[in-house]
């Protein structure tokens, strides 16, 4: 199946028709990537995005060679000739040796159900570190290892451990735990620092909530009562269980931290 969602995609400054797309376009090479959350056919946190894009290039010695009005104005090209309203957009800058390519397209989405907002989904571990992991950087291995593990209809999201047995993120999540009245999520350094769970912190600090960044033990996880996943997709969502642990999903901090979150999203989508 195409990657590649909709109608219409751009490659570098062509709009093309998604049937001349080829989920082999950035199997080579080094592929810096954004997946962008569109909502009433607005990128939602589209600087912060585009932040950590630049970010991502800076980590692994490149550099993002369309500006940021150029970048803009290519993503509300590809949202507005295909009509979307809700869904996933990705950007794509492919270095393949002499080469350079960029990519904007929508993709499918799976966006968590109602049922899932409110009992948590379940959860595996896995045994694999990202290279870089404050660079969003494609690794194909990975994504396809984890992609064939999460088309299983009862499991969510794989949890990524690393070589001494830490929680670190999900496969295409961030991680937090709740233990009493603060959050714990593995230190900045160890993870790919999400736009949402940069939301969550900052609502956090808002709200006079801790958060603190360790390292996380496998082994220590029930002295956890709740832990959730931050996401472009999920948004926050609550964990049921990873592998057979498992965590509340009515804690009064996650409803409230969902809350928050949900109208921080409405706000920023009335104003932009």
């Amino acid at each position: 199946m195409s990657e590649c969602a909709q109608y219409k995609y751009i490659h570098n400054s062509r709009l093309k028709n998604s049937r001349e797309f080829d989920n082999e376009f950035f199997r080579e090479g080094l592929s810096l990537y954004e997946v962008i959350r569109v909502s009433e056919s607005k990128p939602i946190f589209l600087d912060e995005h585009l932040s950590r894009l630049e970010n991502s290039a800076k980590k692994v010695g490149q550099f993002i060679w369309l500006n940021y009005h150029e970048l803009i104005e290519k993503i509300k090209l590809v949202i507005r000739k295909n009509g979307v309203v809700q869904g996933n957009l990705k950007i794509v800058f492919n270095i393949h040796e002499n080469n350079r390519n960029f990519y904007c397209y929508f993709v499918h989405h799976k966006y968590p159900t109602k049922n899932e907002y409110l009992k948590g989904v379940h959860t595996i571990v896995y045994n694999a570190e990202r290279s870089n992991p404050n660079a969003k950087v494609y690794n194909h291995k990975l994504r396809t290892y984890t992609n064939t593990i999460i088309d299983n209809p009862d499991i969510f999201e794989v949890i990524l451990l690393d070589d001494q047995d830490n929680v670190r993120e999900g496969s295409r999540s961030n991680l937090f735990f709740i233990r009493g009245n603060e959050l714990v999520t593995a230190p900045d350094n160890e993870v790919l620092n999400g736009i949402v769970r940069g939301k969550v912190i900052e609502i956090c600090k808002g709200m006079g909530i801790p958060v603190l960044k360790e390292k996380i033990a496998y082994s220590k996880l029930s002295n956890f009562s709740a832990a959730f996943l931050t996401g472009t997709s999920p948004q926050i969502l609550p964990i049921k269980s990873i592998n057979m642990m498992s965590f509340d999903v009515n804690h009064h901090l996650l409803k409230l931290l969902l809350e928050a979150y949900r109208e921080e999203l409405d706000t920023y989508v009335e104003e932009n």
